[in-house]
């Protein structure tokens, strides 16, 4: 038994030297590892991760402003504000109201009153002093309270929310940080009226950055997101990115599929810059020569050494 598994093993290592010498002298290429396939890159540029214009939502003029260029800022931190006395009175005058529940109480005491009254004139009734009219009347009044009972919980709750939209107007007059990043520009200085939706600061996240690279079709078809991309700055060094997105759309006239590639600036590598972004091709398995040959040869052996019939 042992013998025929080393002659089945032997035909097998003869047939794939064979076929290895026909390809070889035919000019085929033998297999590759995947260390040795080849590459292509392609132009991009790398842009930050986030890039916001932060303005007002409302006219009016600008008394603060906290942060210069190259500030590092944190997500939620104050950078500016617009001065507006009035509205703050307005929000000082709603939030007293929402901390009032004078009205529920007065509503609250009147019920009791009531529900003492008609719980006396229900007795007066028993004793033959209080006619049906004057105890409907006294149910009615209690009926009453109730539902006024429900209006003042219901003023109040406006009120409450009132409150909440009178802070809202007045943080409209902030500028606060949507994220943790750095200050890149600065348009207005303090004491200058604006319109609302101007341009007042920029601020940038680039601990992470954006590629957008087009991509030939006969390559980005073969592309996976999560597979990583070799992103080589003009300045600065070899880093790797991982690919996020792959479009559902091609570019018609360039016949091109646009990629995006995450990566992340650990290096402090400026952004806006030119990049090349390279893509390894996907090299042939050197395992599948031989697994076609050896299952080519699956025919079960007999006893004696030869195929069986």
């Amino acid at each position: 038994m042992p013998s025929m598994k080393r002659t089945s093993a032997g035909k097998q290592i003869l047939l794939v030297a064979a076929v290895i010498g026909v390809m070889v002298g035919r000019g085929m290429a033998a297999p590759v590892s995947a260390d040795a396939a080849p590459v292509e890159s392609y132009s991009a540029v790398a842009k930050p991760w986030r890039d916001v214009d932060l303005s007002f939502s409302r006219p009016g003029r600008v008394v603060k402003i906290l942060v210069h260029r190259g500030d590092v800022v944190k997500a939620g931190q104050l950078l500016a504000e617009e001065n507006d006395p009035q509205q703050k009175i307005a929000a000082r005058l709603a939030k007293l109201a929402a901390d009032s529940t004078l009205r529920i109480q007065a509503a609250q005491a009147e019920l009791a009153q009531d529900a003492v009254s008609l719980k006396r004139t229900q007795w007066a009734a028993g004793q033959h002093a209080a006619t049906p009219f004057e105890i409907q009347r006294a149910q009615l009044k209690v009926t009453i309270d109730k539902l006024s009972l429900k209006l003042a919980e219901l003023k109040h709750q406006h009120d409450q929310l009132a409150w909440q939209a009178a802070k809202l107007a007045v943080q409209r007059r902030k500028i606060t940080a949507p994220f943790s990043g750095v200050i890149e520009d600065r348009f207005i200085d303090v004491g200058r009226s604006v319109n609302a939706f101007k341009k007042v600061l920029n601020i940038v996240q680039v601990d992470r950055l954006r590629i957008f690279v087009p991509v030939p079709l006969r390559i980005a078809m073969k592309l996976q997101t999560g597979q990583p991309a070799r992103v080589t700055p003009a300045a600065g060094a070899l880093t790797v990115g991982k690919i996020i997105w792959l479009a559902k759309v091609a570019d018609s006239a360039s016949n091109t599929l646009q990629v995006e590639i995450r990566v992340n600036n650990t290096q402090n590598v400026p952004a806006g810059q030119q990049v090349r972004v390279t893509f390894a091709r996907p090299a042939p398995a050197a395992s599948n020569i031989h697994s076609q040959i050896s299952g080519a040869d699956q025919t079960p052996m007999s006893p004696t050494g030869r195929k069986a019939q």
